[in-house]
């Protein structure tokens, strides 16, 4: 198993020779900053240590900036983070007195971001940003907009996702990372299932308990899952790969890998 956890264990991660967006070394004429994973300012100043940076190149780095800033708003509102008016860049729209949607974030390519620098952390390699295939819920619900948005309802594989996390975990054999104080929790092992010859990777990710955030009228409150296969369709060497057991194992939360 693969675990990071202190900032030790991060310090060896901090000096990966490329860059975990792109895939490419670093150069004199292109060389690297520091990516915070997620950004640093969307956690509580004291829940900044130990946290997870791995480098990459500056135009790679750059390019996140708006979107850390409405993720920092976002994550701020678990603890309390103070915000001034100037300060706001998240654009809410009201679609009845109980509904309300974030129109300007994907939260969904933010998070996907972070898993590539997850998996780059783990295993030491780069992660394409396009695997074979990959999918991905998060806490938040989302919809078309348009004047009465027709919310997605949640995906098949998700109660198999959150059961398998479950599973592994009570067998101890997860990767995983730890970070921020324990604020931020990601965990992963690589499964082979019965209908394909192909190893896919399957985590989730907790952040402050989240997934009150997302709550919306209609659909139960749900945890971040996902899966994803790499081009290979192998697991990266020294992966965690899952166990088979008889064990029963008891869930009364389903969407949440998180939750008892």
């Amino acid at each position: 198993m693969v675990s990071l956890s202190t900032q030790q264990d991060f310090r060896k991660v901090q000096g990966l020779p490329f860059c975990y967006w792109c895939g490419e070394k670093f150069t004199t004429a292109n060389g690297p900053t520091r990516d915070h994973l997620p950004p640093k300012r969307a956690f509580a100043v004291e829940d900044r240590q130990p946290c997870l940076w791995l480098q990459a190149h500056q135009e790679c780095n750059g390019g996140h900036s708006p979107v850390d800033q409405l993720i920092v708003e976002l994550i701020g509102l678990k603890w309390g983070r103070s915000q001034a008016e100037g300060d706001r860049a998240m654009l809410i729209s009201m679609f009845s007195p109980h509904q309300a949607a974030i129109t300007n974030l994907d939260i969904r390519a933010a998070v996907w971001r972070w898993v590539r620098g997850f998996h780059a952390a783990l295993y030491r390699e780069w992660m394409p940003e396009k695997p074979i295939r990959y999918t991905l819920e998060t806490p938040f619900p989302s919809a078309a907009n348009t004047a009465l948005p027709e919310i997605e309802p949640i995906g098949p594989t998700h109660r198999n996702f959150v059961h398998e996390i479950k599973t592994q975990r009570l067998l101890q054999n997860l990767d995983r990372i730890t970070s921020n104080n324990g604020k931020l929790t990601y965990e992963s092992v690589w499964c082979k299932f019965r209908d394909a010859d192909v190893w896919a990777c399957v985590f989730a990710l907790n952040i402050y308990d989240w997934k009150d955030l997302g709550m919306t009228p209609g659909q139960p409150p749900r945890g971040c899952v996902g899966s994803y296969i790499l081009p290979s369709e192998l697991p990266p060497v020294g992966a965690t790969q899952m166990k088979t057991t008889s064990i029963i194992i008891p869930s009364i939360d389903r969407l949440d890998a998180f939750a008892p």
